[in-house]
């Protein structure tokens, strides 16, 4: 029984593997902490797997230099795709950051042992809601998608499209400040009402000291009426994924 591989399948693997190892470094929810990473290894390989088919055609006959340049660029391409997705992601966090700003819980923030850093209750709270959405709405499966038809538009072994992936990172931080205001805008206005009125009670009332009174009770609004931002995750969130993969489609080599 001849059980021999030709070289040409085995560079497809390998490069495969390293376009989608960049990947899910980078892209939610797959650069969790929470996710082993055998597990992200073993999620790499079984894209690479599954793409194999695309890329061998595609693949001239292999050479070390060859392998060695290319699955540096694919890994860099891989990175690019997953951080442009991370940034729109980072939008229902940034809401959450806003709010803990508005209302008064930017104060103490809540260290994240996943993610070794410091973060706001309320941002680290809508970035764990997104994450569930995301897999509840089979987000995930459109970003796998996504990621398998960016081939089409960058090849293996095509050119690093710097000058496209620079416009791609502007636009999506502009849709990631402007998605965080909107998802935020009704709580923001709902604080800022807030201000003013203390600010009229300590005209009125001179002897109240606003500033003990002010923290409680912009505290309390916030958790009275954060529900209030919940329902805008959903769509929000699709919108942004359907960017994503835009962004990710969107780029050509050559």
């Amino acid at each position: 029984m001849d059980l021999s591989v030709p070289a040409v399948t085995l560079a497809a693997l390998l490069l495969g593997t390293a376009r989608a190892a960049g990947f899910v470094l980078l892209a939610p929810p797959f650069n969790s902490r929470v996710i082993p990473g055998a597990v992200k290894g073993a999620l790499a390989l079984a894209l690479s797997v599954l793409l194999s088919t695309q890329i061998a055609p595609t693949l001239p006959t292999p050479t070390a230099g060859f392998l060695l340049v290319t699955a540096v660029t694919e890994v860099i391409i891989g990175a690019a795709l997953g951080f442009v997705v991370q940034v729109l992601f980072t939008a229902v966090q940034m809401a959450g950051d806003i709010l803990d700003v508005a209302g008064g819980f930017s104060l103490q923030p809540g260290y994240d042992p996943m993610a070794m850093t410091q973060n706001s209750s309320l941002g680290k709270l809508h970035y764990l809601l997104a994450s569930t959405l995301l897999f509840t709405s089979g987000g995930h499966l459109l970003m796998v998608k996504g990621f398998a038809t960016s081939y089409q538009g960058l090849p293996v072994g095509g050119d690093v499209p710097t000058d496209q992936i620079a416009s791609v990172l502007i636009t999506a931080f502009s849709m990631m400040f402007l998605a965080a205001l909107q998802i935020a805008g009704p709580m923001v206005a709902v604080l800022l009402l807030a201000d003013v009125a203390l600010a009229l009670l300590s005209r009125a009332a001179p002897a109240l000291n606003v500033f003990t009174l002010g923290f409680p009770v912009k505290i309390m609004l916030t958790l009275t009426m954060l529900g209030l931002t919940f329902p805008l995750l959903p769509p929000a969130l699709d919108a942004l994924l359907e960017n994503g993969v835009r962004a990710m489609i969107s780029l050509r080599s050559g």
